[in-house]
């Protein structure tokens, strides 16, 4: 899809430059039948206005759009935190915002981003066809994908390998004692069906704990703790936690020392990420790593590169994860 220009929506309309360009800056000044057929013309090529380019005539503006899908969750701040260590040294300032998961937003916020013309951005899609992506390809927006791997291959992408992130996790459930495994899972996402698909991979070649369970729960970790103590005995029941992220699994180990269970002993507990709270949490976590911070600086510097055209080709670079051993298992 070619990203259409303010001449082609002027030609399309049977209208000018100058009446386009009013109907997006000054619509007081324009007919109401003349800005309704601008702007049908418009949403029919979903036409992104370049404000930035307008007044600037094409300059650098130094900015890069950053999209997450939640501006609390702790991976998200320290990937944002590795972006900043690589272009604050160079000028370049970031618009960090985030989607809250929702597809119609990350769509907004990608085209105000283009609007804007930041040279770049950096994209944690919600989904793995995103319209997002759609749009920025069709703009010849220099964009790199975090932590999610596209289907279009044309694209660049930075992201761990969470395939492998779950078989190491399961790899080490396999040297455990236990009565019952439990995966406890969140937002549909792709990273977090690799990470249940790599632990699925191993435990059922192994034949090891047939009867592993899901919950998928939207539920910070303590509120899950209550449910799980009702609906799986973990008090009677040594039990095997694989949390698919650490924001969650510290919310469960906080609440499980609250409520008396005793960690390793009675409930092993497993987290993914390894963010920097993992280590403070009242059990420190045992977690699969997926540096974070390189994740962020790599994902910067290959933006840089498509933005300075030192890169022509896609860069998909997936980051190894390795396991982190502390107390909770």
């Amino acid at each position: 899809m070619k990203h259409k220009t303010i001449s082609d929506i002027a030609r399309e309309a049977g209208v000018s430059k100058a009446t386009v360009s009013r109907v997006l800056t000054h619509p007081e000044l324009v007919k109401p039948a003349t800005q309704e057929r601008v702007k049908r013309v418009m949403e029919k090529h979903e036409y992104v206005p370049n404000h930035i380019a307008q007044s600037l005539a094409g300059n650098p503006t130094k900015m890069i759009g950053v999209v997450i899908d939640e501006l609390s969750n702790f991976f998200f701040i320290e990937v944002a935190e590795g972006i900043g260590n690589i272009l604050s040294p160079l000028g370049y300032s970031m618009l960090l915002v985030s989607s809250r998961w929702i597809e119609e937003e990350e769509t907004r916020l990608v085209k105000s981003l283009i609007s804007s013309q930041v040279d770049g951005v950096l994209l944690a899609p919600v989904a793995k066809e995103s319209r997002a992506l759609q749009l920025l390809k069709a703009s010849q927006t220099p964009c790199v994908i975090i932590n999610q791997i596209p289907s279009d291959t044309s694209l660049s992408f930075v992201a761990g390998d969470d395939l492998e992130g779950g078989r190491i996790a399961a790899a080490l459930v396999n040297e455990q004692e236990a009565e019952q495994v439990i995966v406890i899972t969140g937002f549909a996402h792709q990273s977090v069906e690799d990470r249940v698909a790599g632990f699925k991979e191993v435990l059922d070649s192994r034949f090891l704990y047939k009867r592993y369970r899901f919950v998928e729960t939207q539920a910070d970790g303590a509120a899950l703790v209550t449910t799980l103590i009702r609906t799986e005995e973990l008090e009677q029941k040594k039990t095997i936690l694989f949390v698919t992220n650490d924001n969650v699994a510290i919310g469960i180990v906080n609440e499980l020392v609250e409520q008396g269970i005793s960690i390793p002993e009675q409930v092993m507990v497993i987290g993914y990420d390894n963010i920097r709270a993992t280590s403070f949490c009242r059990i420190p976590l045992t977690t699969v790593s997926q540096s974070t911070i390189h994740i962020g600086e790599q994902a910067a510097k290959t933006l840089l590169q498509l933005i300075n055209k030192e890169r022509t080709e896609a860069l998909h670079n997936l980051i190894q994860p390795v396991l982190i051993r502390r107390h909770s298992l």
